[in-house]
Parts: structure tokens; C-alpha cells; sequence
């Protein structure tokens, strides 16, 4: 266990080099210069220059680049050329709201998938499982920009049940929850009907159906347990991808989170935030995913003691 965590802290140690130097000059070749963006097209020259020299834009890009990974390795994600105050400190606001969104996305999908998949599995090549595939089908091919607007017209503007925009309101989540969690609860139900079938052919579901035991017990204990191994790698890796892919649905919903600091510091051009943006979302993924392993192999005695 200690030579796997030394692995996972290795990984996120290089991908957190690779993704913020990919950062750095892929978000250096996007046309638009921030200084402009900041002061204006009226502004003069000497104006220009010197808030150029001021926030370090005017040093060549070999020199940028060496002083954000030194600042990097010391935890110093630099300083926002909008909001003029630490980058740490505008990502430590807005994640928790992204995280929160994210469960919350997770959650949904979980409480759709599970009673669907399970429906589905049970009731192989009947009528039951292609509605539930059927569903499932559609679920996963509704894009997420298109799902928020049609889910605000009906229930925020048409039933007025639920807040617009903005997470103010005790029930804001509601609506972004089920728009990022519908193509994903599709994904899980369909994941898990696969699993399910799979499993319910061994001999020991046959024993235990034999032996007498409730079905209640034979497909909630024996059956779902094991058909839970896929399923928790999909959720692991799914839960790295909401937090990336929230970014529509925060736009959206005009919720105040990760994503949408992330679009809006794109349109002003400010780096230091969109670097410390895409790096935090690419270090959460990456410890996501190992923290999945680390649940698959306490589901599966096996791979413990294979490793």
C-alpha cells in the first residue's frame, strides 16, 4: 500500500508538470492580448507598457514558463492578472461549489442507474429492458447544453419549482445536478445491466438459488456486489470527468464554481488562472482515479492480493 501511494503521488508530481506545461504554451498561442483586454481600446501605449511590465507579460516566454514551474513546485500557482489576488485563493473559493455540483451530478445518476440497470438485468429481453435501454439510449445522446435550457423553461420558468440560475437558493443545485448527471446515469445503467447478466450466470447465484435463499438476498447480496466492480471504475473515472466537464452546466446555470472561473478568465486572457484552473481539474482526476483502484481493490480481495 505504501509503494502504490509513493506510484500515485509520482503520477500526479509528472502529470501536474506535463498538463501545466502544455497549459503554459497552448494558452500562449491563443490570439488576444490580456493587457488590451484590461485597459481598453482607447488606452496609450506608455499605459500599455507598463502594466505589461508590471505583471511580467514583457519577459521572454523561456523566462515565464521557468518562473510558473518553480512557483508551481512550491505551491505557488502565481497571481491573477484580473482579479489581482492569489490564483490559490480564487480556485480554493470556487471548487468546493464544482465539488458539490459534481456529488451532486453523482448522486443523481446513482439514484436513476441503479433501480434502471438492475430493472434491466432482471427482466433480460422482455419489455422492461428495452424501455430501460431505451431510456438509457436517449439519456446519454442529449447534450448537456440543450438539456439545462429545456429543464429551466419547464420547471424554473413554466412551473416556477425551481430557482433559474445562481446557487443562492436552498434548491439551485437541483436542476445542474440533473443536467450533468443524466448522460451519466445512462452510462451506469447500462454498465451495470452488462455486469449484472454477467454475474447472474455463475454457479454460485445458481447455488444459492438452489439452497432456497430470498431473491431479495441472492440479488442484493450475491449478485449486485459483484456486479459492482465495473461500476465503481466508471463512477471513479466519472466523477474526475464531472469535474471537468461541468464547465457548460456552470455557464449555464450561471453557477459560481470552477468551470465558470474558467471560461470567464479565458475571455479575459488572465493565464495564471486558466493554467491553475485545468491543473487542479487534471490533479483531482488523476487522484480520483487512484482512489478508485484503491476501492476496487478492497471490493476484490484478488487484486490485493495479486498486487
Amino acid at each position: 500500500m505504501i509503494a502504490y501511494f509513493f506510484r500515485l503521488l509520482g503520477s500526479v508530481i509528472f502529470v501536474s508538470w506535463i498538463v501545466g506545461t502544455l497549459v503554459f504554451f497552448l494558452i500562449h498561442l491563443v490570439p488576444g492580448d490580456p493587457v488590451a483586454v484590461m485597459l481598453g481600446d482607447w488606452a496609450s501605449p506608455t499605459d500599455e507598457t507598463a502594466l505589461r511590465e508590471q505583471l511580467g507579460l514583457h519577459l521572454p516566454i523561456s523566462t515565464q514558463y521557468w518562473l510558473y514551474i518553480t512557483g508551481l513546485f512550491q505551491f505557488d500557482l502565481g497571481q491573477s492578472l484580473f482579479f489581482h489576488q492569489p490564483v490559490s485563493e480564487l480556485i480554493a473559493e470556487r471548487f468546493p461549489m464544482t465539488l458539490q455540483l459534481a456529488v451532486m451530478a453523482l448522486l443523481v445518476a446513482a439514484l436513476i442507474a441503479f433501480p434502471l440497470g438492475l430493472w434491466a438485468a432482471l427482466r433480460a429481453g422482455k419489455w422492461p429492458d428495452h424501455l430501460s435501454m431505451t431510456v438509457s439510449l436517449i439519456g446519454v445522446s442529449i447534450p448537456n447544453f440543450w438539456l439545462g435550457p429545456m429543464l429551466i423553461l419547464f420547471f424554473s420558468l413554466g412551473l416556477a419549482w425551481l430557482p433559474v440560475s445562481g446557487a443562492e437558493q436552498p434548491f439551485s443545485w437541483v436542476l445542474p445536478a440533473i443536467t450533468l448527471g443524466t448522460a451519466l446515469a445512462a452510462i451506469l445503467a447500462r454498465m451495470l445491466r452488462a455486469s449484472l447478466l454477467e454475474v447472474l450466470h455463475e454457479d454460485y447465484i445458481r447455488t444459492a438459488q438452489a439452497k432456497g435463499l430470498p431473491s431479495r438476498l441472492v440479488y442484493g447480496k450475491h449478485a449486485l456486489l459483484n456486479a459492482l466492480l465495473p461500476v465503481v471504475t466508471i463512477l471513479g473515472l466519472q466523477l474526475g470527468t464531472l469535474l471537468g466537464g461541468a464547465v457548460i452546466t456552470e455557464v449555464v446555470f450561471d453557477w459560481p464554481g470552477l468551470g465558470q472561473l474558467l471560461v470567464e478568465s479565458i475571455q479575459r486572457r488572465d493565464y495564471p488562472v486558466v493554467q491553475g484552473c485545468i491543473l487542479v481539474i487534471s490533479v483531482a482526476y488523476i487522484t480520483i482515479n487512484g482512489l478508485t483502484e484503491l476501492a476496487y481493490a478492497w471490493l476484490d480481495p484478488r487484486i490485493r492480493v495479486a498486487s
